[in-house]
This record gives C-alpha cells, sequence and structure tokens, in this order.
C-alpha cells in the first residue's frame, strides 16, 4: 500500500476538532515487526492507522506532527527530561 505525498499532504490536513474518536486507530495495541527493513515497517504502520497523522491512544485523540530531522524521539526525550531536571534542580 503506496500512499502519495499527495494522499498523505491531506491526512496531515485533517483537523484533530473533526476527528471521531470510533473512527480512529488506536496505537496502543498495534504491533510492528521491527525486524523488517524501516519503509517495510513504515508502510506498514500506515496500513494500520489508515492516517498515520491523527490516531487514538485509549480515550485520547492524538495529533501527531514529524519532522525532517537527524534527531530520534529517543534523542528528544533526554533532552526534555534534562531540560526539567534543570528547571526543577
Amino acid at each position: 500500500m503506496r500512499v502519495s505525498m499527495q494522499e498523505l499532504h491531506r491526512m496531515e490536513q485533517a483537523d484533530i476538532r473533526d476527528a471521531v474518536l470510533d473512527d480512529l486507530a488506536d496505537i496502543s495495541g498495534i504491533e510492528i515487526d521491527m525486524k523488517k527493513p524501516v519503509p517495510d515497517r513504515v508502510e506498514e504502520y500506515v496500513r494500520k492507522v489508515g492516517n498515520p497523522f491523527l490516531v487514538r491512544v485509549g480515550e485520547y485523540a492524538v495529533k501527531i506532527g514529524y519532522s525532517d530531522c537527524e534527531e530520534t524521539l529517543n534523542d528528544r526525550m533526554k533532552q526534555y527530561i534534562k531540560k526539567l531536571a534543570e528547571i526543577k534542580y
């Protein structure tokens, strides 16, 4: 299932305020085979969730943004925790 750039752009523009919770894929139960190459994992994820920019986590609708950078989510979380530690202490 290849998604065109036009379709991805349309998905990205989806408004969370218009989302129907029951229509969104709940990502808390989705499993992806981490042994597959990255392009295959991305394709599997998009196939399972439908719109990778607007999903559900339990009882919450979540709008996700992606950036084109070298830092991973783990890198960003480490930065965030370090920043919190500096503010508190």
